[in-house]
């Protein structure tokens, strides 16, 4: 015989299966809630969805959307509430491509293809990506990449010219460079070396 425990009386066993329950479960019977509610209940969720997303780090007008529509939120509801962030200066996505870009190519050094590559996936418009890419051109990409090989001097002492070659131009394919800059930065890069007297001048004759 099965014995039925109100669940109102017995609040410590819903809890239980809460904990028990998957993350993909939890996510789906939060969409099924989220989408049941209406009028100003339904603008207050989807906004606190997108405002602990803005807590965390700036985003673009399509990641905000698309975190609303995956918590159960119609796009329609999406938009609305992200239209209403945009007016009061909350969402940005000039400000936010301009910033992402000056951070990338100052940090990790990522080329301008990498970079657009990457506000593509943001879901950043065309003219919104080229205005922001505009801040770097090619003299611009040309220095950063020798700064990017200049870092890994050190580790390089000793190593055949053609392997340098070939690590540092990987190096820089990674990040998204031309073979042309990449070939351009390191054969100049390792020339300078040679002449500094940093290697055996045996090791640095060309095995290309």
């Amino acid at each position: 015989m099965v014995r039925y425990v109100d669940p109102d009386e017995h609040p410590e066993l819903g809890e239980e299966r809460r904990r028990r329950s998957s993350p993909g479960e939890r996510l789906a019977r939060a969409r099924e809630r989220n989408a049941a509610l209406t009028g100003t209940e339904a603008i207050e969720a989807a906004r606190e969805v997108a405002l602990r997303k803005l807590d965390a780090r700036a985003c673009s007008r399509a990641e905000l959307t698309g975190a609303i529509e995956g918590r159960g939120f119609s796009a329609p509801l999406a938009c609305e509430v992200v239209d209403r962030l945009e007016a009061v200066g909350l969402v940005d996505d000039q400000a936010y491509a301009d910033a992402l870009v000056r951070a990338r190519f100052a940090g990790s050094g990522a080329s301008v293809r990498a970079l657009r590559e990457l506000l593509v996936r943001k879901g950043l418009d065309a003219s919104t990506i080229e205005r922001a890419l505009s801040q770097i051109d090619r003299e611009d990409e040309v220095e950063r990449a020798a700064q990017l090989v200049e870092r890994k001097r050190r580790a390089l002492a000793g190593v055949p010219r053609d392997t340098a070659y070939r690590r540092l131009s990987s190096m820089l394919a990674r990040k998204g460079y031309s073979p042309s800059v990449a070939s351009a930065v390191v054969r100049e890069a390792l020339d300078e070396w040679g002449d500094e007297g940093d290697h055996a001048q045996e090791e640095w004759q060309w095995g290309l």
